[in-house]
């Protein structure tokens, strides 16, 4: 369905918990954040229920399954079955990747199609700076190797990029995404608990990459701009909600593990359709307040300045 813009709504983020296994600088406290008790979170059997009446109300074609890390939840298997029988055009993951090497055939099996490793850097004492996990990057590596074995690709890295952390890789994860054949996109870092001072802008990060030859905007692809290394046929995406915002084409909206509903990142309360389902209410009248919350998504993010990325799914 489209909102009160003439936006088409039809990507569900769907987010199964708010727990995870490391702890990255940008997103959460080093001690870990208060997690809800798992009485509060939705069970397997109401996640797909609401996911259900979702794509119906909203006409979702793809969902994407995520977190905190969303193959740490308990059930997860049952949950991608369950909505891979309602038969979505796209079922997809994204995650850190640590657990995926012994989990890729079973999603895969279950009715994930691909998935997106979360990689920050390809040097492993800053990896477990990052994360503050004793993580290398050779976990990374057999994740990725486990991810293509299962047939989950094309595979997608995604790099959040941050001042003096890690905005000198930018050419070296480029050249690294040709030789193992995955596909890097680099993510300008929204404020979190981090200074402002870290973000690096898509022109900042296109000049580095331009160590490689002339960088040329292929196209759009969803919310990444598509780019190439003139001369090397490397190409590599860029998300960039702050240089190139794109709220006006967005076609998401977000249903968390507690069971809300929000239509954008920025949005403050969202809908509690968790509390609907547990008071009986019938498909109809979650429809509605679906339908309501799509028409009414704002106009545009606004900065999702110190958003709960770990709780709301990204």
């Amino acid at each position: 369905m489209r909102d009160s813009r003439g936006r088409e709504i039809n990507y569900l983020r769907l987010s199964v918990t708010d727990r995870c296994n490391i702890r990255c600088i940008y997103c959460m406290p080093e001690s870990g954040v208060d997690l809800v008790s798992h009485d509060d979170v939705l069970s397997v059997d109401e996640t797909i229920r609401l996911t259900g009446i979702i794509m119906k109300a909203a006409g979702v074609r793809k969902v994407r399954v995520t977190g905190g890390e969303p193959l740490v939840r308990k059930g997860l298997l049952d949950i991608v079955r369950g909505i891979s029988d309602l038969h979505p055009l796209e079922l997809v993951l994204t995650t850190n990747g640590l657990l995926l090497s012994g989990m890729a055939e079973q999603i895969a099996e279950a009715g994930i199609e691909r998935v997106n490793i979360s990689l920050d850097s390809l040097r492993d004492e800053r990896i477990r700076g990052i994360s503050r996990r004793d993580i290398s990057l050779k976990d990374i590596k057999d994740a990725i190797q486990s991810a293509f074995d299962a047939g989950l690709d094309p595979l997608k890295v995604n790099c959040v990029v941050m001042r003096n952390i890690n905005d000198d890789e930018i050419a070296e994860f480029i050249r690294w995404s040709g030789e193992t054949g995955v596909f890097v996109r680099f993510i300008e870092h929204m404020p979190s608990i981090l200074s402002e001072d870290t973000f690096v802008s898509r022109d900042e990060i296109i000049e580095r990459a331009s160590v490689l030859g002339r960088i040329v905007k292929l196209s759009d692809e969803g919310t990444a701009g598509i780019y190439s290394a003139q001369g090397t046929g490397q190409t590599f995406g860029i998300i960039a909600p702050f240089s190139d915002p794109m709220c006006n084409s967005c076609s998401r909206i977000r249903l968390s593990a507690l069971g809300t509903l929000y239509s954008c990142l920025a949005e403050g309360e969202g809908v509690p359709l968790m509390e609907l389902l547990r008071s009986d209410a019938g498909d109809e009248t979650i429809s509605e307040m679906v339908i309501r919350s799509v028409i009414n998504k704002p106009d545009s993010h606004g900065g999702c300045v110190r958003t709960k990325m770990w709780r709301i799914g990204g």
